[in-house]
């Protein structure tokens, strides 16, 4: 499917697509994918929240950056327990690596990620006006 917005998806379970960004100061080719069934396209708020993305990806990289070192540092001695390493490194990739960006039928989107120190990974989940870290399942319940 061609979307206005989103480009040329591919439906396969899912509407995907890989997209080149800068995250966190680093270029990576990142996963889109779009909540709805094959018969739908893409609803305006999840359009809507992809040009926000691309619009404004440097200061949502910042503001996702920030609360992960948050998110990090709050849960530094579990993370450290399970990480296998005497301190969060300055470096988030050297625990965490981008895996997808979902984008909900709500407008919200999650930038999923590995986490070395959770095997069901993390998520960080970015509504309206606000965003937020914990495991993948933030993201699932918002769902």
């Amino acid at each position: 499917m061609n979307d206005i917005i989103f480009g040329e998806l591919t439906y396969n379970g899912e509407w995907t697509k890989t997209e080149h960004l800068n995250l966190w100061g680093k270029d990576i080719d990142i996963k889109i994918i779009v909540s709805a069934y094959e018969n739908e396209k893409p609803n305006i708020s999840q359009q809507n929240a992809y040009q926000k993305l691309m619009t404004q990806s440097d200061e949502i990289s910042k503001v996702t950056l920030e609360k992960l070192k948050e998110y990090m540092q709050e849960n530094s001695y579990d993370i450290c327990a399970y990480a296998n390493v005497d301190k969060i490194p300055d470096d988030v990739f050297e625990l965490v690596a981008v895996t997808e960006i979902l984008f909900m039928e709500s407008g919200s989107f999650g930038i999923m990620c590995n986490a070395k120190w959770d095997s069901h990974g993390i998520a960080i989940l970015c509504k309206e006006n606000d965003v937020e870290v914990g495991p993948q399942d933030i993201v699932w319940l918002e769902e």
